[in-house]
């Protein structure tokens, strides 16, 4: 290696003097163009951008984009909680020395809150009640039957308990909590099914059960045949307190059907509705019995359209008993009357007419298919019993939903088998 060349060197035959510069900068003749660094900031010739940093912040002339920190946080991320040193944390961890736990949610540090205080001094106890004294087994007075009565003992702690609960004692009821009350509308799957024997069934239970009953027909037709109507026979078989026919049709036709043919006025919904509504005032049970099956033209709405004992059933907002065959095609008609009720929010159940005296294999297994709907089911020839025996036999009939007693359908089977 050669020392250093003299202050003047000959470049191409001339003299040139180089600026004098600084240790460790610039090189090669170049002028240094930015002002001077730190030994730890730019190089290469590149301006600093950015004011100096210390030895532990930035780097590869990045800005410095957030207030500078303590030895704590990392990635450049700002400090969102207290700072805490690294003693605070734990011990002999050298790891949390300089680049913290990165992601610090804003939850101020269990550690870093005060020091509990110092708890007050004991408050002054109060003086204890004088004790009771103890008394021997020998001093103690046994308890005798006159100073126990179970019964009165039972009964203040049922007041009390209801006295707590804030809830007043329910009142004896005349029947179950599945009853019907109110108004209740027949129906049938078809014409001839035993709509009204199983009307007279449900209210001669229901007078056998202490209720007020009425029974309303719409519309009675055939009065012209000379047969006894179905108000004769409702009256005959169970006596109920209220009967009435609100309008009579010569032909053994459907309501509106037969006003027509006879030129007389149609029912009209309201003013059933209102007459029903009437009896309901005036009685706890009101039965409405229909005239064939549910979807049969009653009469006519003002503005001329139809109306169906359907309509005058989501006009009541009532539930609707459907009186069914026990024979071969009753599952059928039966199911295409309840969806139909169904579809109108009504709420129904089934009544077997006509049970046979003799029944078969069909009947059977009608029978268990319809049992989930069944709320009775009457013995055939029913209607043509005495009034008295009838009335007494009712509630054998039905199950207490209808103010019967029939509460085992097995048992029921055994005896009409």
């Amino acid at each position: 290696m050669t020392a250093d060349p003299p202050s003047e060197t000959y470049y191409a035959g001339r003299p040139a003097t180089p600026p004098a510069r600084e240790p460790r900068r610039g090189g090669h003749g170049l002028p240094d163009p930015v002002p001077s660094r730190d030994a730890r900031g730019g190089g290469h010739g590149l301006p600093d951008a950015v004011p100096s940093r210390d030895a532990r912040r930035g780097g590869h002339g990045l800005p410095d984009a957030v207030p500078a920190r303590e030895s704590r946080g990392g990635r450049g991320l700002p400090e969102a909680m207290p700072g805490r040193g690294r003693d605070a944390i734990t011990a002999g961890h050298g790891a949390f020395r300089a680049r913290g736990g990165g992601r610090i949610l804003g939850v101020p540090s269990p550690l870093a809150t005060a020091p509990p205080t110092q708890p007050d001094a004991d408050p002054p106890l109060l003086p204890l009640p004088p004790e009771a004294p103890v008394l021997s087994p020998e001093q103690a007075e046994p308890l005798t039957e006159i100073d126990v009565d179970g019964e009165s003992l039972a009964a203040e702690i049922d007041s009390e308990l209801a006295a707590q609960a804030g809830e007043p004692e329910p009142a004896p009821s005349r029947a179950g909590t599945d009853e019907w009350h109110g108004i209740v509308l027949v129906t049938g799957t078809d014409t001839e099914v035993g709509k009204t024997i199983t009307t007279a069934a449900i209210a001669a239970a229901a007078q056998a059960a202490g209720l007020r009953v009425a029974v309303i027909k719409p519309g009675q037709t055939g009065v012209a045949t000379g047969s006894p109507t179905d108000a004769e026979v409702i009256t005959r078989l169970a006596g109920p307190e209220t009967v009435r026919t609100l309008a009579e049709y010569p032909e053994p036709l459907a309501p509106l059907a037969a006003a027509k043919v006879a030129g007389l006025p149609p029912l009209d919904l309201s003013a059933v509705a209102d007459a029903v509504r009437a009896e309901a005032g005036k009685h706890d049970l009101v039965l409405v019995e229909g005239a064939g099956g549910l979807l049969v033209p009653m009469g006519l709405r003002p503005s001329g359209e139809a109306w169906t004992f359907a309509d005058l059933a989501t006009t009541l907002g009532a539930n609707m008993i459907v009186v069914a065959r026990a024979g071969l095609g009753t599952l059928n008609h039966t199911a295409l009357t309840l969806e139909a009720l169904h579809r109108r929010g009504v709420h129904a159940r089934v009544v077997l007419g006509a049970w046979p005296t003799e029944p078969e294999l069909v009947h059977w297994a009608n029978l268990g298919e319809l049992v989930p709907h069944l709320v009775g089911a009457l013995p055939s020839g029913a209607g043509s019993m005495d009034p008295g025996v009838f009335r007494r036999s009712a509630p054998g009939w039905l199950t207490p939903a209808l103010h019967g007693v029939l509460d085992n359908w097995r048992v029921w089977a055994e005896e009409a088998g």
